[in-house]
């Protein structure tokens, strides 16, 4: 693996698995991927046992990097069980908005070395909706921060938060929260596509407003790497809810299955055949001669 989308650094793992583990969530949000949000919490809901998941990871026998999302990863039944197994022999990351009760007790029992980042979405309007005060998902970042973890605040700038971008940042501020990231909706709003649908004055807003920098990249239409040798397949994978093992989030090449053991990676780098990409980050980790806005040009984190 030549960086990793993670660290943009030389790793100390040998493999990375993007593993979309659950289906439950208690957000709705408006802008979740549609595909995703279509079937939150109605399909795809029995989940394998953690020493399952721990075992086939293990029996692998190189060490990787287990990036969680879904859904809300802290919904999977016996998360945090799942993470102390986990991080005995392998790396993991996690996305997810930190409404859980258990992020406290993921925070006192998971070594911290061995996370490599926790991305915190915030996802104001479904606080709102819910009646789940900030200064909890503030208490949750901060009992992270205070262990020692990597922990990135997200916003997603969905068109209509533009507007309240700057107050929301503030208010997060005052409770502690001093690392947020604004990122690019991606997506359709109004049937106009994002990030292409962006208008002029609300680029120069977002580029003003957030030191995320895939936004730039994301902004400049940089969308398809279509022909280009890249390592995903090889070192890096896309894990479904149901355990198929994919390419990547864009490129649906099967290598089996990660819960019945049947998993086999590739041996060669391929060109990328996607016409449209869904996670640049990735994508300018793993392609084997990246263009020239390249994780060596950029020092932050996805």
């Amino acid at each position: 693996m030549r960086t990793s989308a993670m660290t943009h650094a030389a790793a100390p793992w040998e493999l990375e698995f993007d593993w979309h583990l659950t289906n439950r969530c208690n957000f709705f949000c408006e802008y979740c991927h549609p595909q995703i949000r279509m079937v939150l919490n109605r399909k795809n809901l029995d989940e394998p046992s953690a020493d399952l998941v721990v075992r086939r990871f293990e029996e692998i026998g190189k060490t990787s990097l287990i990036h969680m999302s879904g859904g809300e990863p802290f919904m999977f039944p016996g998360f945090v069980e799942l993470c102390v197994g986990l991080t005995r022999t392998n790396y993991i990351s996690i996305n997810s908005n930190l409404s859980s009760d258990d992020v406290v007790d993921f925070a006192a029992r998971i070594p911290p070395d061995r996370v490599a980042k926790i991305v915190a979405a915030i996802h104001m309007p479904e606080r709102a909706r819910l009646g789940h005060e900030l200064k909890f998902y503030a208490r949750n970042y901060l009992a992270l921060r205070s262990q020692g973890f990597d922990v990135v605040a997200l916003y997603v700038l969905w068109p209509p938060l533009l507007a309240r971008l700057a107050s929301d940042i503030e208010e997060l501020k005052a409770l502690g929260v001093d690392d947020v990231r604004a990122k690019v909706f991606k997506g359709v709003y109004e049937r106009r596509r994002y990030p292409e649908g962006y208008t002029d004055a609300e680029k120069e807003l977002i580029l003003n407003s957030s030191d995320y920098v895939f936004n730039r990249p994301y902004l400049d239409g940089m969308m398809s790497f279509r022909g280009q040798a890249c390592t995903a397949g090889v070192t890096s994978f896309k894990v479904t809810v149901t355990g198929d093992v994919r390419r990547c989030a864009s490129v649906p090449t099967s290598y089996g299955n990660l819960y019945d053991g049947s998993f086999n990676a590739a041996t060669i780098f391929e060109p990328c055949p996607a016409k449209r990409i869904l996670v640049l980050s990735q994508c300018l980790s793993y392609l084997v001669n990246p263009p020239a806005h390249s994780v060596a040009d950029l020092d932050d984190e996805d």
